[in-house]
């Protein structure tokens, strides 16, 4: 693999200059999916460096709690410091621990494997999440490790937007169908949590149906959303709508990659999204699909975004497309 010069000596110290003029708070980006291998870090790298190309402050985010190498894709060998330094209170925010990388976007590189452990405690994750929301960036993209555990659904479901990523094999499929599952669920079961926007409406009764849902073994199969909504009806008419509010306002975006047929994609597309609404009342959104790219595999192995080099190659379209209709 080759390695940029400029990228082996970026200084973490010489990031977010205060020569910048501040931003509101950036638009939110996470690119999930329950399997790994797909793409997501290449693709958020060429996401992240397509948007600073057009001029936007871009803030990338590694949370891969299982393999962070984000840093990697963007030309940057090595990181003098992570979010553990944050999530340790070694440095008072994370803008102090982002690196400016040769490609444009500045990067908050992932933490160690500690990060990723399932029993991250609830309130170092919640303030993590709060300090994510608080960059000062045009956008802020989230790249997610490849499972279902409660610390990447999370940081999932405080993105503004949620691309789910998958490829044409059943396997991924059906991986990223529970993923959009597990995550629907974890919106449910968080519905009033201090991170969520209906904390201050908590309501005992339907905290209780909702658990009593989640608890039944038979809703792990994607089953009883209706039945769910039914008895919140009738057992707590006047916050319904809260639960309602959650299930329709949760709109995951499907993002096909290594695509080799239209028909093949169509089908995987259709039948993902069938299911999605007759099980989950979720109605999930087409972001569009990728064919697979030698020019993407190579410009991966040689650790340069392929938008830097390949400025109008066909991922720089796809991204430009998709970018005007979701972002």
């Amino acid at each position: 693999m080759t390695i940029s010069g400029n990228a082996a000596q970026t200084d973490p110290a010489t990031a977010m200059e205060k020569s910048i003029p501040a931003l509101e708070p950036g638009r939110i980006i996470a690119i999930g999916g329950a399997k790994g291998g797909v793409g997501k870090s290449i693709f958020a790298a060429n996401l992240g460096t397509f948007l600073a190309r057009q001029g936007k402050k871009v803030v990338l985010i590694d949370l891969d709690l299982g393999g962070a190498n984000l840093h990697l894709y963007m030309g940057v060998w090595a990181l003098k410091h992570r979010i553990n330094d944050f999530l340790d209170k070694k440095v008072a925010g994370l803008e102090e621990i982002a690196v400016r990388t040769p490609h444009g976007p500045l990067l908050i590189g992932g933490g160690s494997s500690r990060l990723g452990a399932p029993n991250l405690p609830f309130v170092r994750k919640l303030k993590l999440i709060r300090a994510v929301k608080k960059l000062s960036a045009d956008h802020v993209i989230i790249d997610l490790g490849g499972d279902t555990s409660f610390n990447i659904l999370d940081f999932y479901l405080a993105a503004d937007t949620g691309l789910v990523m998958t490829t044409c094999d059943p396997a991924s499929y059906m991986d990223a169908y529970i993923f959009i599952k597990m995550g629907l669920y974890r919106r449910l079961a968080r519905l009033f949590g201090p991170e969520s926007g209906w904390h201050k409406l908590k309501d005992d009764t339907v905290k209780r149906i909702i658990a009593d849902f989640l608890d039944q073994p038979g809703n792990t199969n994607g089953h009883g959303i209706g039945h769910l909504l039914e008895r919140i009806g009738s057992e707590a008419p006047s916050k319904a709508y809260l639960v309602k509010n959650a299930i329709e306002s949760f709109r995951p975006r499907l993002l096909v990659n290594m695509a080799k047929s239209p028909s093949e994609t169509r089908d995987l597309v259709t039948r993902l999204r069938k299911v999605a609404l007759r099980m989950l009342a979720v109605e999930v959104e087409f972001a569009g699909a990728l064919p697979p790219d030698p020019k993407v595999a190579q410009s991966a192995h040689d650790l340069v975004p392929d938008v830097a080099g390949n400025p109008d190659g066909v991922l720089a379209g796809f991204l430009g497309g998709m970018c005007r209709k979701l972002i």
